[in-house]
């Protein structure tokens, strides 16, 4: 089990990660069997009973990096409305530039964030975020289909007591942005 704990301050730089606020986790990257009831945020609501989770039967809403090499294991720290991704390849990978979403600047970029989701019997995975070197945390908000902004998550919400996984790769969120192929291990949370 890993022990989950939330960031304190989610509008500090850098993120104190070391509340004492915590739920657990397991890591599983291919074999877990997913919690008993999770909500599967299909419109109109329901409990679905999920499959085991596995990544060679995950419906990929970006680039496919199942068969990319583990460099890096991934902890997860969830509270204060933050969510850190902590692993190695986050000053390992290198760094590519694009554009800011306002298109005014540049900014360097060598991660990519992803969520798994159970949804109308069959797991879903995106990207919903890019990240910066040596950068590990999001806003816990930004973990929702409108990041993902692929159709199977487009209109997802993780709700409280949700099995989701999570996992990190290199630059994986359009093929013509990359800059390694390396992942993470894949982490199961019950959102909190």
């Amino acid at each position: 089990m890993l022990l989950l704990s939330g960031c304190s301050d989610g509008w500090c730089w850098p993120f104190d990660c070391s509340s004492s606020k915590s739920s657990s986790g397991v890591v599983d990257d291919s074999t877990g069997v997913a919690a008993e009831d999770p909500y599967d945020n299909q419109i109109g609501g329901g409990y679905a009973t999920p499959t085991e989770f596995d990544l060679s039967k995950v419906t990929w809403l970006h680039t496919n990096v199942s068969s990319w090499p583990v460099t890096h294991k991934l902890t997860v720290e969830i509270g204060g409305g933050v969510i850190c991704l902590n692993h190695g390849g986050s000053t390992a990978w290198p760094s590519v530039q694009i554009d800011h979403t306002s298109g005014a600047y540049k900014i360097d970029v060598n991660a990519n964030p992803w969520v798994f989701a159970y949804r109308n019997g069959q797991w879903y995975g995106g990207t919903w975020e890019w990240m910066a070197p040596g950068n590990t945390c999001k806003p816990m908000r930004s973990v929702a289909g409108d990041h993902v902004k692929q159709p199977g998550l487009v209109d997802w919400n993780p709700r409280s007591g949700e099995t989701i996984y999570l996992m990190v790769s290199s630059l994986a969120r359009f093929s013509n942005i990359t800059n390694n192929q390396a992942r993470t291990d894949a982490v199961k949370v019950i959102w909190p």
